[in-house]
């Protein structure tokens, strides 16, 4: 069996040892860790982004369930139901700010979700609303 030697010349450098070519295992493993990381900021804001689309939904359909008699409470009251509906359970309700003045039914909403991602490194989204009804 003869041996071409150009061919064994091409594949291996002039030290007899072989040419690397592509990506190493590592730089692979690198880079999933790295987008595996990425997603999860992604999907981490993404879902604290919807739940205050389904707020701002529950908040824009309040009028249609309120009248001029309408107290704070009982807006208080449907608010909370319609986020236990929703399960948006970790929207903070402590921050609502409700006033009634000349019956308009005046409506703040400033807060800040926050998620644990590891270690020291947490995902911070700061929300604000105001409606006037």
């Amino acid at each position: 069996m003869m041996f071409n030697k150009s061919k064994l010349q091409s594949a291996y450098g002039a030290n007899g040892l072989k040419q690397q070519s592509g990506v190493s295992l590592i730089s692979i493993l690198a880079f999933l860790v790295l987008l595996i990381f990425a997603l999860n900021f992604l999907v981490r804001i993404f879902s604290m982004h919807w739940d205050d689309r389904i707020l701002v939904s529950i908040l824009d359909d309040l009028p249609e369930a309120m009248d001029a008699n309408t107290s704070v409470k009982e807006v208080r009251n449907l608010i909370d139901k319609r986020l236990d509906i929703n399960r948006l359970r970790a929207i903070p309700t402590n921050e609502l700010v409700i006033t009634k003045q000349k019956g308009q039914i005046k409506l703040i909403w400033q807060y800040e979700r926050r998620d644990h991602v590891m270690s020291n490194v947490d995902i911070a989204l700061s929300f604000n609303h105001e409606y006037s009804y």
